[in-house]
């Protein structure tokens, strides 16, 4: 064994050994080959910058905005409830057509073009942002990192799951969303020693660097080649990604067998049949689940959440807990999600969520009171009474942070993994576009609507609505969601 091989090799033995209950299932060829490992570190690193750091930047804005509000060129920026809403909002409304171009790119350019053309208009949005000396060079600097967060992630998500083999794929998809929360990690902790504009910097030295130097080495998905009559190409990938354990050449042609049952005059043609219609609505129905159970909020807003508790702990530091637990909970879920499977984890995931919403909820409302409410949401005294049950100044900061966990344990991360595995290749590029579009245009209306709906319901009836949501998304998956895990895509 070469010394260079040796971290894949291990991480590769690390992920078969975690995600297969019978160690013997798989022949030791393949689970000891690096490529494929390598090949899903790579190919992540693009979340690090496109969702993770895109995603997370608000927190880094709401943080510095209270103490020092000036630009690159150091005029003055000011911002209202609904423009920090908008900053959060505003990228899942530039996702929609990233999501429209992705189905249409992955289906013409490849998996591997696609990921290239993705960093364009990230990179032309984060400059904007870095240069902006208004809220609207902001503003449309985070429509484009949005659009570009369209794109990538769909072309991450369906190569990630067409180069890996069954029983590692629910991993392959979860080390994108331990980058992710890396990436939001990152953004945090370099909030404190940089400005807003300065972190725009950091994210465009990172889309550069994947342009550059990752995406052009990495290999066509063998199944995108397969599909498009290019055996030759495909069988050199495949032998390379899966070893010569298996018949590479029945592979191929089973896999062009089975996708010519969703042939259509078009390319969206196939998109109606009854089972791909009926696959997309159970997609389309988790992610509506996963927004409106705070998932996204608390990615983009939890700073700005902590400010409301009243509570007595370091803001910063709780922040960081909050994404280091989003992150131990990814981890976790790389070990766990092909041996529990994707609807157990689902369950346990939400489960989570309406314990922790429902004590957060009670514990705002029994210790904290309102002084004021107007154009600028409900505010809370930093000199509130303390709780009654002696815990008013720590629990809501723990109970977003077992939010935060649980999210990460399943009904955040699940919505991508699941999405390119239940369509054919033929179509998998531009079914997932409709499921995330769908699910994006959903994900806008909490993030635009979190300071109003404080205002409506209060602050403990908005944390109560994420946990009958919640509770509802636990009888949907029961009832609505097919098992992946352990079946081969086509």
């Amino acid at each position: 064994m070469l010394i260079q091989d040796l971290p894949s090799r291990l991480l590769s033995w690390f992920l078969w050994t975690m995600s297969s209950s019978r160690f013997q299932r798989l022949p030791r060829s393949s689970w000891t080959r690096p490529p494929q490992v390598l090949m899903f570190l790579c190919v992540s690193v693009s979340h690090i910058p496109q969702l993770g750091m895109t995603l997370t930047w608000p927190n880094a804005l709401a943080s510095h905005i209270h103490h020092d509000n000036t630009t690159i060129y150091g005029s003055s920026l000011h911002l209202h409830d609904w423009q920090m809403d908008m900053m959060g909002s505003m990228v899942y409304v530039g996702s929609l057509p990233g999501y429209v171009m992705a189905g249409w790119l992955g289906r013409q350019l490849g998996r591997r073009w696609s990921m290239v053309v993705a960093t364009m208009p990230g990179l032309l949005g984060w400059m904007l942002i870095a240069l902006a000396h208004n809220t609207h060079m902001i503003i449309v600097g985070r429509f484009l990192s949005g659009v570009a967060m369209g794109l990538a992630t769909v072309s991450v998500r369906i190569y990630l799951a067409e180069i890996s083999d069954t029983e590692i794929r629910g991993a392959a998809g979860m080390i994108a969303s331990v980058m992710l929360e890396l990436g939001g990690l990152a953004t945090i902790c370099l909030s404190m020693v940089l400005p807003w504009y300065h972190l725009a910097f950091v994210v465009i030295a990172i889309l550069l660097t994947f342009c550059i130097l990752i995406a052009p080495c990495l290999p066509e998905s063998p199944t995108y080649l397969a599909i498009n009559n290019k055996d030759e190409e495909a069988h050199k990938v495949l032998v390379n990604l899966r070893g010569h354990y298996i018949d590479v050449d029945k592979e191929i042609a089973l896999l062009k067998e089975q996708n010519k049952q969703v042939e259509g005059r078009t390319n969206w043609d196939p998109l109606l049949k009854p089972f791909v219609l009926k696959r997309i609505l159970i997609v389309t129905g988790i992610f509506c689940i996963s927004n409106f159970c705070g998932t996204e909020v608390i990615r983009a807003n939890v700073t700005r959440m902590l400010q409301t508790t009243g509570m007595a702990l370091n803001k910063d530091i709780s922040t960081i807990l909050v994404f280091v637990l989003s992150l131990c909970g990814n981890l976790i879920m790389v070990m766990t999600i092909d041996r529990l499977g994707r609807r157990r984890c689902l369950v346990i995931s939400l489960a989570l969520l309406v314990l922790a919403y429902t004590v957060l909820g009670f514990t705002i409302y029994l210790t904290h009171q309102p002084d004021h409410v107007g154009d600028k949401g409900v505010e809370f005294s930093q000199d509130a009474a303390h709780s009654q049950l002696g815990v008013g100044e720590w629990l809501p900061a723990i109970c977003l942070m077992v939010a935060a966990l649980a999210i990460s344990l399943g009904v955040g991360p699940i919505p991508w993994v699941v999405s390119p595995e239940f369509f054919p290749t033929a179509i998998r590029s531009q079914a997932m576009s409709v499921c995330t579009i769908i699910g994006c245009v959903v994900a806008v209306v909490p993030l635009q609507l979190y300071s109003p709906m404080q205002v409506v319901l209060t602050q403990a009836g908005l944390y109560w609505t994420y946990a009958c949501v919640s509770l509802l998304g636990i009888v949907f998956t029961m009832a609505c969601v097919p098992e992946t895990s352990r079946k081969k895509i086509w």
